[in-house]
C-alpha cells in the first residue's frame, strides 16, 4: 500500500507539475494513465479537470465536467473537486449551459458547509460574485492589496515578510499567501524603499507622475523648448516597470514552489483568510480619471500649441528711410528696376517683394537690398546656401562664406564675398518666417562681424513689427 501510495503521489507531482508549466496536454495524459494503473484519486481527478477546464473550449468544458463528476462518485466530500467544479459551473455562460451553470450555486454551498471560511470558500465566493458584478480581481492588483496591508499593519518590511512566510509555511496550499510571502521578501532588501513607497501610496504616485506628464509637455512650447524633450514625460515609467517586474517574479516563484501535501477539509485552518480585495472606490477611479485626463488634454495642448507656434510668421510692414548710414535712397535707380525684375516672384503663395539702391550715384549704387514678405515658416533651412551657390556658375568668384547672427529679427544669416568685374562685394542674405532677402554692398575689407552688421543694419531698417519707419538710418 505504501508503494502504490507513493507512486500515486508520484504521477500527480509529475501531472501537477506539467499543469502549473502550461502543458495541458502532458497533465491530462498523466493524471489519466496514473488512474488507470492506480485507481481512483481526488488529486489526480482534480488535475484532469483542471487541465480540461484551463483551454477554454466547450469541448474540454464537457470533459472537466465528466472528470470532476467521476471524482466526486468516489470522493464525495473532496473540499478541492467540489471547489473546483463550483468555479467551472459558476464560469460557464448561463444562456448555453443553463444546467450546468444552475449547480454553480448548489456546489459553492457544498464547500461552504464543509469548510467555511477556508481558501476554498473564498475562491469559489469570490468566483461567484465576479459573474453576478465586476469582474474577479487582477492577481497584480490583490498582491498590492495584501502587500499593502501586510505593511501598514507591521510597519517594518523584514517583520511584514517574516510573519507572511510562517502564514504561509502554515498554510502551504494557499496560494496567495505564498504570493505574499514572496513580494514582501522582495521588497523588503535593502535599497528597495522606493518601490515600497509605490506600494504604499499608489493615489500619490499616480498624481505625481501625471503632474510630471503635464508640467513637461506644457514646458515644450511655453519655454520654446526642442521637441523631443516630450520624451521626457516618459522618465518617471521605468519606476512602475520595475515593480511590475518585482511582482510578476514574486508570483512566478510562488507558483512554481514545492507541492504542498493532501489538506484535511475538516481540519481548521491555522490563520483565518485574507480579507476579500475590495472593488476600486470611487476615489481610486476618480484620479484615475483626472490623470487620464489631465495627460491626454496636456498633450493635445502642448501638440496644437507647438504647431501654431511653428506655422506663425511675423507680419512685417516694409518702410524703408530715406537715408541710410549716410546714403541717400534712390528710387528712380535702374539697378532698383533691375532687381525688382531679377528677384523670384513669389506672389502667387502670398508674398510680396520689395528692394531699394542707396547711394549718390543712381547708376552705381553703393549699397542694394531685395526681399520678400510673407510666410516662409516652411522654408528649408538650406536656402540660404542654395541661393548663394549659384555664384560661380555666374561668373562671380566666390572668396569666403560664412554664418553671420540674424540680429533681432531671428532667421538666420549667411554671407559671402566674391568679385564682380574684378570689384570685391558681399552678399548677405536673411531668411526667417516671415521674410527672405539679401543685402549687397562693396566689401571694403572689414571683419566678417563688421561686414554682417552693417547687413542687419539694413534690413531692420526697412523691416517693421509695426507701421513704423524712418527718414533716416
Amino acid at each position: 500500500m505504501q508503494a502504490e501510495h507513493q507512486e500515486v503521489m508520484s504521477a500527480y507531482a509529475e501531472a501537477e507539475g506539467h499543469l502549473r508549466a502550461g502543458r495541458l496536454a502532458d497533465a491530462r495524459r498523466t493524471a489519466r494513465n496514473a488512474l488507470k494503473a492506480e485507481g481512483p484519486d481526488a488529486r489526480l481527478f482534480l488535475v484532469l479537470g483542471r487541465a480540461h477546464a484551463a483551454e477554454d473550449e466547450d469541448d474540454h468544458d464537457d470533459r472537466a465536467e465528466a472528470a470532476y463528476r467521476e471524482g466526486l462518485e468516489a470522493f464525495p466530500d473532496d473540499v478541492e473537486l467540489l471547489a473546483a467544479y463550483a468555479e467551472l459551473c459558476l464560469a460557464s455562460d448561463y444562456m448555453d449551459h443553463p444546467a450546468r451553470h444552475g449547480r454553480g450555486a448548489q456546489l459553492a454551498a457544498r464547500v461552504r458547509e464543509l469548510a467555511p471560511g477556508s481558501t476554498q470558500a473564498l475562491r469559489v465566493e469570490q468566483g461567484g460574485a465576479g459573474l453576478r458584478g465586476p469582474k474577479p480581481t487582477s492577481p497584480s492588483r490583490t498582491q498590492l492589496h495584501d502587500v499593502r496591508l501586510a505593511l501598514a499593519a507591521f510597519g517594518n518590511p523584514a517583520v511584514a515578510a517574516a510573519r507572511a512566510r510562517s502564514r504561509a509555511e502554515a498554510s502551504p496550499s494557499d496560494d496567495r499567501l505564498a504570493v505574499l510571502a514572496e513580494t514582501l521578501t522582495a521588497l523588503g532588501r535593502p535599497g528597495r524603499a522606493p518601490l515600497r513607497w509605490l506600494v504604499r501610496a499608489p493615489l500619490t504616485t499616480a498624481l505625481l507622475r501625471g503632474a510630471w506628464c503635464v508640467v513637461l509637455l506644457l514646458a515644450v512650447p511655453a519655454l520654446h523648448l526642442p521637441s523631443w524633450w516630450r520624451l521626457a514625460a516618459f522618465a518617471p515609467l521605468p519606476v512602475p516597470l520595475v515593480l511590475n517586474t518585482f511582482l510578476r517574479r514574486a508570483r512566478t516563484r510562488a507558483a512554481v514552489r514545492p507541492l504542498a501535501p493532501p489538506v484535511d477539509p475538516t481540519a481548521a485552518p491555522p490563520f483565518p483568510a485574507l480579507p476579500p480585495v475590495p472593488a476600486y472606490s470611487r476615489h481610486e477611479l476618480a484620479t484615475g480619471v483626472v490623470v487620464l485626463v489631465a495627460v491626454v488634454a496636456s498633450g493635445v495642448a502642448s501638440g496644437i500649441w507647438s504647431y501654431r507656434q511653428y506655422a506663425a510668421y511675423p507680419r512685417y510692414t516694409v518702410s524703408a528711410p530715406d537715408r541710410f548710414q549716410g546714403l541717400a535712397r534712390q528710387d528712380a535707380s535702374p539697378v532698383q528696376a533691375l532687381m525688382k525684375n531679377a528677384a523670384p516672384d513669389l506672389s502667387d503663395e502670398g508674398a510680396q517683394s520689395f528692394a531699394y539702391v542707396y547711394g549718390p550715384d543712381p547708376d552705381q549704387p553703393a549699397l542694394m537690398m531685395w526681399g520678400e514678405t510673407g510666410d516662409f515658416h516652411d522654408a528649408p533651412t538650406d536656402a540660404l546656401g542654395d541661393f548663394q551657390s549659384g555664384m560661380d556658375a555666374a561668373g562671380f568668384p566666390v572668396h569666403a562664406t560664412w554664418t553671420a547672427a540674424p540680429g533681432s529679427l531671428g532667421g538666420s544669416m549667411r554671407c559671402v564675398s566674391y568679385e564682380v568685374a574684378n570689384t570685391p562685394m558681399v552678399n548677405c542674405a536673411w531668411l526667417d518666417k516671415g521674410s527672405m532677402g539679401a543685402v549687397y554692398f562693396a566689401d571694403e575689407g572689414q571683419t566678417h562681424e563688421a561686414t554682417a552688421s552693417r547687413a542687419r543694419a539694413a534690413r531692420e531698417a526697412v523691416l517693421h513689427w509695426g507701421a513704423r519707419g524712418g527718414s533716416e538710418v
